[in-house]
């Protein structure tokens, strides 16, 4: 597991306080649900109950997930809730996408991993590449057809929006308005003040800089346009972190980050941050992300219920209510759609994009990118 950064304490202290807020308002969330959702279909609470214990006790109160950042899709709310309520343990993990894999394909019986979080780009690739085993958890037939392995490599577990998370103070001191479009982004006024992760380790930041290249124009087969604009954005650029940056853009260290909008919302809503959400207005794409068990766990059937639980009512209902849209959508919460509203754009301005459309020119982009704009530090 990769080390901690130095602003894990703050990062867990805040999360802990967001997951008890998140916690309550889940569970309003599902008296309010019982009537409707809970209906034929229903979520079968006693069966996978009896399922998990069996796993605990065969398997013991830890279960490893890599990448599993607290700050990252509240990760730290969904673990807490789970140890809190089942008792076992999902420890943080600070890998992004791209690390993980690599992890797997280095590590592979070595690995500690039981399952894997990735940006669904990254999903379907670990299957291809071999480090997962096939599982269909409960409410497999629920998940879009787009957004899992046919064979159970991978499925999604809920998405998100590229966008603009703008620090407003920052953009105030520094005399900048708030940017609208990405080309905005281009001024030179905004120099030092706008980043994204490393597209090679973070798959967030893979999909903004495709979500970039079709604004400017590029298809699913041309990726010229976006790697031109990413060469004229770097001298904007304060860094491309190969951690999140979360808690800098927080704290006003970045005024614009690009990243998903519910990153923005939470810094807004629970972190009562200067934050604004910004949807370009050349338009952007959405973000789906993937779970996959790890075909080297050692920890098998408690992988299983795990993920089993992540399609449950409970986890996608704290997702919904951490500003991401659950993939079982019967679980989105009006609260949640009151408060995800951004300052500029509109959600109208995504632009459809199969995962598999992306894939084909992602690996050839990213390296492209690795080689042209990345600096050499």
């Amino acid at each position: 597991m990769n080390n901690v950064p130095e602003t894990e304490e703050a990062t867990m202290n805040s999360q802990t306080c967001w997951g008890i807020r998140v916690l309550a308002a889940t569970a309003i969330a599902f008296l309010a649900l019982s009537s409707t959702a809970f209906g034929a279909d229903a979520w079968d609470k006693d069966g996978w109950k009896k399922k998990f214990d069996g796993a605990r006790s065969a398997e013991g109160t830890t279960l490893i997930q890599y990448d599993a950042q607290p700050n990252y899709a509240n990760w730290g709310g969904v673990t807490n809730y789970f140890q809190k309520n089942y008792g076992v343990r999902v420890p943080p993990d600070m890998k992004g996408s791209g690390a993980t894999l690599t992890a797997l394909l280095r590590e592979q019986n070595n690995t500690v991993a039981d399952v894997a979080y990735y940006n669904a780009l990254v999903a379907m690739e670990a299957g291809e590449r071999g480090v997962h085993q096939s599982y269909k958890p409960v409410g497999w037939e629920k998940i879009p057809a787009t957004c899992k392995d046919p064979d159970g490599l991978w499925f999604c577990v809920h998405q998100g929006v590229i966008a603009f998370v703008v620090n407003t103070e920052a953009l105030k001191k520094a005399n900048v308005p708030v940017p609208k479009c990405w080309k905005d982004l281009l001024d030179p006024q905004m120099k030092g003040l706008v980043a994204y992760d490393d597209p090679t380790l973070q798959g967030t930041a893979m999909d903004a800089i495709f979500a970039a290249n079709l604004a400017m124009g590029g298809t699913t087969t041309d990726f010229k346009p976006g790697l031109e604009y990413l060469k004229k954005l770097d001298p904007n650029i304060l860094r491309y972190s190969r951690d999140t940056s979360y808690n800098p853009s927080l704290r006003g260290e970045i005024g614009v980050w690009l990243h998903a909008d519910g990153s923005g919302y939470k810094m807004k809503w629970e972190d009562k941050g200067p934050i604004e959400v910004v949807i370009p207005c050349e338009g952007t794409i959405s973000v789906p992300l993937a779970m996959g068990m790890v075909k080297w766990s050692k920890r098998p059937e408690l992988a299983k219920a795990y993920l089993d639980w992540l399609l449950s009512p409970e986890a996608q209902g704290i997702w919904a209510d951490s500003y991401w849209l659950p993939i079982l959508t019967e679980y989105m919460t009006d609260a949640a759609k009151l408060r995800m509203k951004p300052l500029y754009g509109s959600y109208d301005l995504i632009k459809p994009v199969s995962i598999g459309e992306k894939r084909k020119l992602i690996g050839d982009y990213r390296n492209a990118w690795r080689d042209q704009v990345r600096r050499k530090e």
